[in-house]
Order: structure tokens, then sequence, then C-alpha cells
């Protein structure tokens, strides 16, 4: 599903936020990419959303070469593939089934289907009862939940999530990363970067090891240490922790599948899920996205986050 092959990613400032990076992620498997701060974790998943394009080497996603992927097929690609976000990324006047629902606006789907389908969803995830709330209204665990909906929603065949517990405390950890390994037994292939270990030990997951940009080691989830309390809660719900619900009966034949990617009715390749807006004019070399780069901190400089 996810295939590396030689990946260098040079800044020009000189940085080199991955060195000779070669990695598979298999169709349907839940791995973690972890390291330290500046590994480069964040780069590698740049570049698996086109957001940047390697120096060096190849990228692979679903048998298609972003590296040579024309700018105007980019969205198309990430219409395929989920984003989790530390910082939730809510849009703060938008409800919690408005910050779902545009998922589905960009695709041009119906309102009935849109209705349906989001409301659905956030029933799985145990929102339907916070449904005109605004994000400020939330808890932090809620307001990841409504992330993950709203990654979810338009069923990716993948799901990236980029330090997705690191604003919560450990019993919404662990209530998260449950979510997540139920997305995974529903067919995504979901892939987490993290550089926290309680995630990791004892997980059971196959684990990517980056550190100064070079992927040092790659552990089957049997090599991996166990450990007793937190790290060994995060594959299984803790007590009252919500967990994704089956569809309603009813729901449609295809409810609750996030292995395939819907098939958008008016396709508009102006239209960007990742940027929500359509940019007046196609851009001339790289992606460039309207709404700002959603995986850098505000005013950050590209390759800061993972300067070794």
């Amino acid at each position: 599903m996810i295939q590396l092959y030689h990946v260098d990613k040079r800044y020009p400032n000189g940085v080199e936020a991955l060195r000779d990076v070669s990695l598979r992620v298999r169709e349907g498997e839940f791995a973690f990419l972890t390291g330290p701060s500046g590994a480069g974790k964040t780069t590698l998943l740049r570049l698996l959303l086109v957001l940047e394009r390697v120096t060096d080497g190849q990228i692979l996603i679903g048998g298609r070469n972003v590296h040579v992927l024309r700018d105007a097929s980019v969205p198309y690609l990430r219409r395929n593939i989920g984003v989790v976000f530390q910082d939730f990324r809510l849009v703060p006047t938008r409800n919690v089934f408005d910050n779902v629902a545009i998922a589905l606006e960009i695709l041009a789907l119906s309102r009935a289907e849109i209705e349906r389908r989001v409301r659905q969803l956030l029933e799985q995830l145990g929102l339907e009862d916070r449904l005109t709330a605004l994000p400020h209204e939330l808890s932090g665990g809620e307001q990841q939940r409504v992330a993950i909906a709203r990654a979810l929603v338009n069923e990716p065949a993948i799901l990236l999530a980029d330090e997705p517990t690191g604003n919560l405390d450990p019993r919404l950890s662990a209530e998260i990363m449950s979510l997540l390994h139920e997305v995974n037994r529903r067919g995504a292939t979901v892939l987490v970067a993290t550089h926290d270990p309680e995630l990791v030990l004892g997980s059971g997951q196959r684990t990517l090891m980056l550190d100064r940009g070079r992927l040092i080691d790659e552990l089957d989830g049997d090599a991996l240490p166990t450990q007793s309390g937190a790290a060994a809660s995060t594959t299984a719900p803790t007590a009252g922790a919500v967990a994704m619900r089956p569809p309603s009966p009813g729901a449609g034949a295809g409810a609750g599948r996030t292995s395939q990617p819907v098939r958008p009715r008016r396709p508009s390749p102006a239209v960007d899920p990742l940027s929500m807006t359509a940019p007046a004019a196609p851009p001339a070399d790289d992606v460039v996205l309207d709404a700002g780069d959603p995986l850098a901190e505000p005013g950050a400089a590209a390759g800061d986050e993972d300067k070794p």
C-alpha cells in the first residue's frame, strides 16, 4: 500500500530531513512511525500527502508513483487518505456536524448522502448528542473524535495520524488509540507517527524507527517489549472508553467500511480536501495550499519540525 525506495529529502537551507529511507506498509496493516522530535516523522507524512516532493528516490501509494504525479492529480490522491492531527484542526466557527461534513461537501455529494454518512459516523463514535456543539464546547477527547470522523467520513483506504494523542491525558490517549485500531480492523491501512514510547510498548504492532532522518530499525509487533499498565491499554478500550459502534440497521450495505475510497459525483481537480478551498489558479511548481500547510505549525519554516 505504501512503499518508499531510497527516499531523500533535502531543503534549500541544507537540512537533510530524510536520508536513504526505504520501507513498506502493507495494505490493511497498522504500523507505528517512531523517533524523537526532529527524526523526520512529519516530513515523511508530508511526502506521503505530496505536500512536498522527494529530493531523490520514489514513493508508491497504492501502486502509484507519487513522485511523477501532476499537481492537478494530487487532490485525487489525497481523497484516498485521511489525516488526524495532534491539534485537531477543527474549524472553530463550524459545529461538529459541519466540521465532518466539509470533507463530503468538497466531493459535491448530495445533501441527503452527506446527512446519512455524517450522522451514521458520529453515532458510531458516540457523538450523536454533540452535532450542534462548537469545537470550544467539546472536551479534548471529543475534539479528537470529531477530527477522526472528518478523516474517515469519505472512507479513505489509508489513515495517517500525526501525534494523535499528543495533547491528551493517558485515559483519553488509550480511547483514541482504541478507535484507530478499530478503524484498522474495518479495513483501513493505518500509520501513526509518535515520539511517545508508551503508545508503542506492548501494542503488538510493527514499528518503524527513525532517527536523524534515517530508518534505524524495523520491529515486528512480536519483537517489541511488553509493559503493564498504560502501555498495554493502548490496544484495548479502557473502562468507559468509546468504541466505534456497528452501523445502525438499514444504514446501507456499505455502511461502516473504511477500505474503499469515495468516488465524487462531480469531481473538481481545483479543489483540495486538505485546503478546503479552491485556488484561483493551479500552482506553478510544487503543491501550495491556500489555507496553509496542515502539517506545519504557523510561522514554521519548511523543514524546521524535522531538523536533526
